[in-house]
């Protein structure tokens, strides 16, 4: 596979000293306790996949497009490390060599939606458009970080957040109601 745009932060992933410092704050890691889940280990898979020695996969490319871009990493970086732009530019690559994974990037439920494209109109990061010839609306998966404003804003329940990282309204409604059930007031 060609990485364009990740061979140049090859240098930054040599620099990079597996400190761990990057997952203390990271959301994804905090709800899964998976090691694969945090910029640490996204970044060694990178590095992997530009030495040769791991060959991309769904999962692997899948782990890269799980994150909120939050940035908590960057800043807790003790090596300077841009991470997040080093992510940007890994999923471009990924997606030019024609890979569709979903990571944590919102969707768009085509039934219920009623293209009043308040969505795109609300996205700050222009990662939701309207595509006219199929009537339908197109979420780029690069620059989705998955803020969830879209979901918040849209009048019919079409955009949609990925369940199982505590974000979505129904997530986020159950720890309520389990946090007064256990009187924790």
């Amino acid at each position: 596979m060609d990485f364009k745009r990740l061979e140049k932060w090859k240098g930054d992933l040599n620099i990079c000293i597996r400190c761990g410092y990057c997952y203390e704050q990271c959301h994804l890691y905090k709800v899964t306790n998976w090691e694969t889940d945090t910029p640490r280990s996204k970044l060694i898979l990178l590095y992997g996949l530009l030495q040769d020695e791991i060959e991309s996969s769904e999962y692997i490319i899948n782990k890269i497009f799980e994150c909120f871009y939050c940035k908590r990493c960057d800043n807790n970086c003790s090596a300077k490390v841009p991470i997040t732009e080093i992510f940007t530019d890994a999923r471009t690559d990924f997606i030019d060599a024609g890979f569709d994974v979903d990571g944590t990037a919102s969707k768009t439920n085509d039934e219920l939606c009623c293209r009043c494209q308040i969505c795109v109109s609300i996205c700050k990061y222009e990662a939701r458009s309207y595509d006219k010839e199929n009537k339908k609306i197109v979420i780029d998966k690069v620059k989705c970080r998955s803020c969830g404003c879209c979901v918040a804003a849209c009048p019919t329940g079409a955009a949609l957040s990925k369940e199982g990282f505590d974000l979505t309204q129904k997530e986020l409604r159950k720890q309520v109601t389990n946090f007064f059930r256990e009187g924790a007031i």
